[in-house]
């Protein structure tokens, strides 16, 4: 091998000799060569530089047993010794120690020279020192291993800093963040004093900012080699230079979307640039720092996101119960007292069905920071869902906490501004102590609740604790409300039918539509149960849409054959009446079945009448010109607005049943009853009285003018079989009559 390579050579082979002895000796790679014995012959003051050994304290000796020692990884020097038994060469890192014993790093290539018998005559190595390279591959190993156990960001940041002042000592580092309003926020500076670190913090990016705002502002590297003549550190030169500080090289840190997350800086005592050591440091260690930086920032995202609500900005439920969920877990005595506020927004549902959502948010937004104003300094504040919030409220008894929750009903009672609409609001809350009602953080949340709705059946704007009978009350609800929901997706709600009766000629003015539901389990359960539940779990509208087609369906079926029902009167709730959807609806369901306007009546509450929102006033209108009759049920019962029946279209007053109930008897009843037909018959509408059983009540009524009746006293609400039976049996009578 070696008469090959001298092939070629020029005859002066002394000269040749020279050029190949002067370059062995003025390389900076360290050569060493050893004869077949495997014996040192030579190495060149490249080498000598690196390990601190001459020829002459090696000459004869096996380098391996000389440099290698008790670091090398034997496997590594095991295949090397093969490797050269077998006459190939070897290239590898080795972990090697110098003659003082100092562990260094080498990069090393072995190479077998054979004669031309293809014996081995030497084995050259050149070994080069990568130790700086290992050791900023185990900086990178040390910071990707501390990001993975998820070791605090200026934790790991002054480790940063104080590896790299170990590697070039003679410099000082430190780490600074940009935050979101483009100020500096020292992260790392373990040499610097913390002054240095309390006068930069807060400082603008900019141009002329010093070396690092400079660099951030531009997302470039800057180099300042003269502190003391540098315009940008007009302003910011003397702490540092009291220090010692001459120059300063700062590099920015990018994250992938190209924003500056911080800077990485140098600083030097004398007045100088970096050098190219000082730049692999820094090309490691800025790509290591902006990914640290940018992890930090995603997990603060993440966190944002798992435990901050998006649009309000408030602590969500998981926030809370890992926070007040912990105290309570460590109050093993019992000893804390708490209350816990439940604050929702009274009709937050019309607000975004009347404006939209933009403006929904927009409430939800100011109530947020209305409350977190009133009452963060002292307690928790979460938005629980939807318009619902939480004030969890420590060291508050019953007495304090019933002071809050009016403190709270009061400041909502402020008109909200939202996205250019004023809008008046109310809330009510529900309030659950800690630790009378219950003892862990579920548990409140829970009752609080509770007592907010019962709160707000009770009267909206109002406050209620948590009561154990509402509890069962309420868990009745959610028992009933699923199985409502499996019973409107099973067809199995039933309509049954009363009759309006005209009290002079007996003639059926019309019949009323009622709702009915029966269940496998529970039995027949009452409207008066089963509605107000829908209204809550959000059906309401499902069952008025299907008992609006369905009734339209029987009145057009008994038509068809032979039946005279004048009209049919069907009950709407308050909830559908707000859909700005529901005369569309109703005019599909009319064609449908070929029905005339006429032939329906819509019953709704005077409360929906009171509200005059613009939906409930834009479908009174809308229904009315279309031709529907429209009827106010249970008048005189809630508080009732003269001027308001005298501006909408209503056709038709029903006197509640509960008049009739005592108006033999009670001059109050029968006063209230002559003052509702007093007003109908003023208005021109006609009166349907509810609840007639006796043949008294039927001449009370008719004397005072009062024509159209429903009650026992003519026929009870009846399956749609029944009610045909009943239709027959008066027409076989008339046909007697009149025969």
């Amino acid at each position: 091998m070696l008469s090959e390579r001298n092939k070629g050579l020029p005859e002066k082979r002394g000269d040749m000799l020279d050029f190949i002895e002067m370059a062995m000796s003025r390389t900076d790679r360290a050569i060493l060569i050893s004869g077949s014995d495997r014996e040192v012959c030579y190495v060149n003051p490249a080498f000598t530089t690196l390990f601190g050994y001459t020829l002459d304290d090696i000459l004869a000796t096996r380098p391996w047993e000389l440099l290698a020692g008790p670091l090398t990884d034997i496997k590594v020097h095991e295949r090397a010794q093969h490797s050269l038994y077998g006459e190939t060469a070897f290239h590898d890192d080795l972990l090697l120690r110098t003659k003082s014993g100092d562990p260094i790093w080498v990069s090393a290539r072995l190479e077998p020279v054979l004669d031309e018998k293809g014996q081995l005559t030497h084995v050259v190595a050149l070994l080069a020192d990568i130790t700086n390279t290992k050791r900023l591959q185990v900086l990178q190993r040390e910071v990707l291993e501390a990001m993975a156990r998820d070791v605090p960001l200026v934790e790991l940041m002054n480790s940063i800093c104080s590896q790299v002042e170990a590697l070039a000592p003679d410099i000082v580092s430190s780490v600074i963040a940009i935050d979101n309003e483009g100020r500096l926020r020292p992260l790392a500076a373990p040499s610097l004093p913390s002054s240095i670190a309390e006068f930069i913090d807060g400082l603008p990016v900019g141009e002329g900012v010093g070396t690092c705002g400079t660099a951030a502002w531009r997302g470039e590297v800057v180099v300042t080699p003269d502190i003391a003549s540098d315009p940008a550190w007009e302003a910011y030169r003397e702490p540092f230079m009291r220090l010692g500080i001459r120059a300063c090289w700062s590099t920015p840190m990018l994250m992938r979307d190209g924003k500056v997350t911080g800077t990485f800086a140098f600083y030097f005592a004398d007045e100088r640039g970096p050098s190219a050591w000082h730049q692999q440091i820094v090309d490691t260690c800025v790509h290591l720092c902006g990914m640290a930086i940018e992890r930090e920032e995603a997990k603060s995202r993440i966190n944002q996101l798992a435990y901050f609500d998006g649009l309000t900005g408030l602590q969500n439920r998981a926030s809370l119960r890992r926070r007040i969920g912990e105290k309570l877990r460590r109050d093993t005595g019992r000893r804390m007292r708490m209350a816990f506020l439940c604050v929702d927004i009274d009709r937050f549902k019309d607000i975004n069905d009347t404006f939209g959502a933009p403006v929904g948010d927009g409430v939800l937004t100011a109530v947020g920071r209305r409350l977190s104003d009133h009452f963060g300094y002292q307690g928790a504040v979460c938005r629980l869902n939807g318009d619902a919030f939480i004030i969890a409220l420590e060291d508050t008894d019953r007495e304090n906490a019933a002071r809050h929750a009016r403190d709270v009903i009061a400041a909502l009672l402020e008109p909200v501004q939202a996205a250019d609409v004023t809008l008046p609001i109310s809330s009510s809350v529900g309030i659950a102590l800690y630790p009378d009602d219950a003892k862990d953080i579920d548990g409140l949340l829970r009752h609080c609740e509770t007592a907010m709705f019962e709160a707000k059946a009770e009267a909206r704007g109002s406050y209620g604790f948590y009561d154990p009978e509402a509890r069962a009350l309420n868990k009745e609800r959610l028992v009933l409300g699923t199985a409502l929901r499996e019973a409107i997706a099973l067809d199995q709600l039933e309509l049954v039918y009363q009759p309006q009766v005209d009290g002079n000629s007996g003639a059926i003015y019309g019949a009323e539509a009622l709702a009915r539901w029966t269940h496998p389990q529970f039995g027949p359960v009452s409207p008066g149960r089963f509605i107000p539940i829908a209204e809550q779990i959000g059906v309401i509208e499902a069952i008025g849409n299907w008992a609006m087609r369905t009734a339209c369906a029987q009145l057009a079926d008994w038509r068809a054959r032979g039946f005279d029902v004048p009209a049919i009167s069907v009950n709407i709730s308050p909830q559908q009446f707000r859909n700005r959807g529901f005369c569309e609806s109703v005019a599909v369901c009319l064609e449908r079945y070929k029905l005339v306007p006429s032939d329906l009546t819509v019953e709704i509450t005077e409360g929906v009448m009171l509200e005059e929102t613009p939906a409930v006033v834009a479908n009174v209108r809308s229904l009315a010109e279309m031709g529907i009759r429209l009827s106010m049920d249970d008048f005189g019962t809630g508080h009732s607005s003269l001027s308001l029946l005298a501006r909408l279209p209503v056709t038709e007053l029903k006197i509640d049943r509960s008049f009739m109930d005592r108006i033999e008897t009670d001059a109050t009843a029968q006063a209230v009853v002559m003052a509702v037909i007093g007003i109908g018959q003023s208005l021109n509408m006609t009166l349907v009285a509810e609840g007639v059983e006796t043949e008294a009540q039927r001449q009370f009524l008719m004397a005072l003018g009062c024509a159209v009746h429903q009650g026992y006293h003519y026929a009870k609400p009846m399956s749609r079989e029944s009610f045909e039976g009943w239709m027959s049996g008066r027409i076989a009578r008339q046909v007697r009559r009149s025969a």
